[in-house]
């Protein structure tokens, strides 16, 4: 089972919109940081704007589950022109996972796997 941390950074006022998009795909539980840029003046990345008080969402997923939310959180961004940026970087070990949360993940996959 492969896993790895989606990342998903956007301005404050889209923090919760995005954890329920987030959630409604099957994401469940993350890390919310709270977080301001370091440079002087609007900074575009990816020709996103990103001003103020920003929220960085971090979550630990099942790399099928990743591709299945982020496809949620681009439907949210598309749709509603969301400021967002939302990306994935493989984890390599994980340690620490509650076994309830890695049966949830199984069952998951074999649901899938049966479609």
């Amino acid at each position: 089972m492969k896993f790895v941390t989606l990342i998903v950074i956007t301005s404050a006022q889209y923090e919760d919109t995005l954890k329920e998009v987030a959630k409604e795909a099957g994401a469940d539980g993350a890390t919310v940081i709270q977080a301001r840029g370091s440079s002087s003046g609007a900074k575009s990345f990816f020709s996103l704007t990103f001003e103020g008080n920003q929220t960085v969402i971090i979550y630990a997923l099942e790399e099928k589950l990743s591709k299945k939310v982020l496809k949620a959180l681009n439907k949210e961004i598309l749709n509603n022109k969301t400021d967002c940026l939302a990306f994935t970087i493989p984890i390599a070990h994980i340690v620490g996972l509650d076994r309830e949360v890695l049966k949830k993940f199984e069952d998951t996959i074999k649901k899938e796997d049966d479609l």
